[in-house]
């Protein structure tokens, strides 16, 4: 449970769940806590564990999405775990939402299984990049569809050797347990969008949930947020009233 309160008059009560791990869940409480003060509300924060779990790996009733996108079986016990997740937080809860990118594709499911709607991730980001004609996204490979779908064409994203670049980065992190390796992946990509003039960048990775605070957020030119803020943004909007 995440709180900050600070006496506001309206504290939005908010359940999060789905991401991939607790630094996720960490800056999207701290991005929340930024947004809701700047409106004069507070929030209060109620997370679900890692899914779908810490190691994340599949496990019986608990696959990982990637397994679930190629196995309708699977998919249903995804969608199953998460809501129950979900439900385990409590219903006496203004806010569902879910900050993490891979669980863009499955928001149907997951709200059917709720039963009741949650504050969708991919709702959030088109309306924030509305009036933007071109962006950079730099996001993990389960999302590159829903990339596509969400932005079109006015999505640039990592090439060839950008991605190559991070796949390494990925496993040189994973080995020395920092994202180090891939905030520094993300830095050299960020600077390469900003040189081809692009003026927005969508920091959209899970494995680096701090990288906004890193080098690679701190570069010049270009305007660098991250899907937790603008998650954030959209429920302050919606409930800071």
């Amino acid at each position: 449970m995440y709180s900050d309160v600070y006496g506001m008059s309206k504290n939005i009560k908010i359940a999060a769940f789905g991401a991939l791990n607790q630094g996720s869940y960490d800056m999207f409480a701290e991005c929340m806590g930024d947004m809701a003060r700047q409106r004069g509300c507070a929030a209060s924060i109620s997370f679900a564990g890692p899914y779908p779990n810490a190691k994340g790996v599949t496990e019986p009733g608990r696959p990982l999405r990637a397994d679930a996108l190629k196995d309708p079986a699977m998919k249903e016990e995804l969608l199953a775990a998460v809501a129950n997740d979900a439900k385990a937080l409590g219903s006496r809860l203004d806010v569902f939402c879910m900050p993490c990118m891979s669980m863009i594709g499955f928001h149907d499911g997951v709200e059917k299984n709720l039963g009741r709607p949650i504050v969708r991730l991919a709702d959030a980001l088109k309306s924030y990049y509305a009036s933007v004609p071109k962006l950079g996204v730099i996001h993990m490979r389960p999302a590159r569809d829903r990339v596509k779908e969400m932005f079109g064409d006015k999505a640039v994203t990592p090439d060839d050797a950008q991605a190559a670049a991070l796949l390494a980065a990925e496993e040189q992190s994973k080995k020395d347990g920092s994202p180090a390796a891939v905030e520094s992946a993300m830095k050299d990509i960020t600077e390469n969008f900003r040189d081809q003039g692009l003026t927005h960048v969508l920091f959209a990775r899970a494995d680096a949930p701090m990288a906004q605070k890193s080098a690679a957020g701190k570069v010049d030119g270009i305007k660098i947020d991250s899907y937790f803020d603008i998650l954030a943004r959209a429920i302050a909007d919606q409930f800071c009233k």
